[in-house]
């Protein structure tokens, strides 16, 4: 069983290309302007499906975290280097976190746990 995440987007186009920066690939076998399977290692799949209304906070459709495989500063440079904003790292119960915003507003956790 694959855990398959769906975000809903405006923009198919500009959100790949977030998703891209952020290390999904798109798989071509799966992608038109109405849904795109993005891929991140073997098991793990983010679906993106177009809606032409933007997410509220009324109506958020999914939550996402993704968990860092290096420290967060050396995460935040590199999304600072690919155009993405992020806020402060802070620390949490597991570990620390900080937040980006995809360019519908949702806005992902990125955590490194422990220490």
């Amino acid at each position: 069983m694959i855990l398959m995440p769906i975000v809903y987007v405006t923009d198919m186009d500009r959100a790949v290309a977030f998703y891209g920066a952020l290390g999904f690939a798109a798989d071509p076998q799966a992608s038109s302007p109405m849904w795109t399977e993005l891929k991140a290692g073997e098991r793990a799949v983010l679906a993106l499906h177009r809606d032409a209304a933007p997410a509220t906070p009324e109506r958020l459709r999914v939550e996402l975290a993704l968990v860092a495989t290096a420290p967060l500063e050396a995460v935040s440079r590199d999304l600072a280097a690919r155009g993405i904003a992020c806020g402060p790292i802070v620390d949490e119960a597991f570990g620390r976190s900080m937040l980006v915003r995809d360019p519908d507003g949702l806005e992902i956790q990125i955590n490194q746990h422990g220490g």
